[in-house]
């Protein structure tokens, strides 16, 4: 297993000296390797809060995280010789704004950072910064340039780059795909879709846009409130009982689906999971 929740709950204290619980007793377990997890919820249900939790650069204020076999809770702050890195390089997190992570005068040392901050000799990870560079679509001529001069869409995929060089197992994405345009929306998710399938690990994607939801994750976890109120697969989700309930958006193929159940007349046991069974399903009705 590679993150277990156990009874976890978080609150803290706003500038206003109020206490807000921002998660609730949160039971969850995440695989090592093999899913990709859409992480999705209102703005305030507890993501981002969630997702923080899962490299420990928030500690529960009740109950534990078990990372990699490492207990995380309030005992844990009080050992002295606790440290995050070793967490940190097998659960990597790209926050939501790649600025946030970008800060070398290149785009080589700024990929090769981390790993040389976790021991990789200067030639090696020159190799790794070129290697992940072409993992997410970008070429070597990248390498020498300013960061800070690059597209919204070119600094995400740098800063993927520089999360992907630390070689972590589980590699989570805070809103990757907001701002960008839908042909750049599309190409940065085939890439993620690609690290999961080619390196073999577990993405977490945090996102409002149902359509990646409903296309690219195998497992889906709905927060609100600071509680986790789904979890499981995409298409067990999208029922009307759960849009209703959970405000939800339904996909664009879900929404041509039912438009076309009105057109036929004619309900489906169940809805397509993409447009290819979509279209099969129209075949059938029409002979």
């Amino acid at each position: 297993m590679g993150i277990e929740f156990k009874d976890v709950n978080y609150h803290y204290t706003a500038a206003s000296s109020q206490v807000y619980q921002a998660l609730s007793n949160i039971d969850l377990s995440i695989n090592e390797h093999g899913e990709f997890i859409t992480l999705i919820g209102e703005t305030g249900s507890g993501k981002s809060t969630l997702v923080q939790h899962m490299n420990a650069l928030l500690t529960p204020s009740e109950g534990t995280v078990r990372i990699f076999g490492l207990d995380i809770n309030q005992e844990t702050l009080k050992k002295k010789r606790f440290k995050r890195n070793p967490i940190r390089q097998k659960v990597g997190l790209v926050f939501q704004f790649p600025e946030y992570q970008l800060f070398e005068e290149t785009v080589e040392k700024d990929i090769m950072f981390g790993p040389r901050n976790f021991g990789m000799n200067e030639m090696d990870a020159k190799h790794k910064a070129a290697e992940m560079l072409k993992v997410v679509g970008l070429d070597e001529s990248y390498l020498q340039r300013s960061p800070f001069s690059l597209s919204g869409g070119e600094k995400k995929r740098v800063s993927i780059a520089g999360i992907l060089a630390m070689e972590p197992n589980i590699l989570i994405l805070d809103e990757p795909t907001s701002g960008l345009d839908p042909q750049g929306r599309d190409d940065l998710l085939k890439v993620f879709y690609d690290i999961h399938t080619r390196l073999k690990k577990t993405v977490i994607i945090i996102t409002h846009d149902m359509n990646t939801v409903y296309q690219y994750a195998n497992r889906v976890i709905v927060m609100q409130q600071g509680e986790c109120v789904f979890d499981g697969a995409p298409m067990a989700l999208f029922t009307t009982e759960n849009v209703k309930k959970w405000q939800l958006d339904a996909p664009d193929i879900i929404k041509l689906a039912q438009a076309l159940e009105v057109h036929f007349a004619q309900k489906m046991d169940v809805y397509p999971a993409n447009l290819e069974a979509l279209v099969a399903w129209v075949k059938e009705v029409r002979s």
